[in-house]
């Protein structure tokens, strides 16, 4: 049970821009597109905010960040 605890720690502390990305930025993007009633699945938007939370780790800061 150690080992797991340990192993989910060390991941969630490596990934947690992309998890931020993809639940938080995702869920935001998906809101806005339902109060603009943009008709595309909800999938594109949490695929967006994947991606931004990919960019994010890759840069190792957030966009709007220098």
């Amino acid at each position: 049970m150690d080992k797991l605890e340990t192993i989910l720690s060390n991941h969630i502390s490596k990934w947690n821009m992309v998890w931020f990305g993809l639940i938080f930025w995702g869920s935001v993007f998906n809101a806005i597109a339902i109060q603009f009633e943009v008709m595309l699945g909800s999938l594109i938007w949490y695929l967006s905010g994947l991606a931004l939370g990919l960019i994010a780790k890759i840069r190792g800061t957030w966009l709007w960040k220098v």
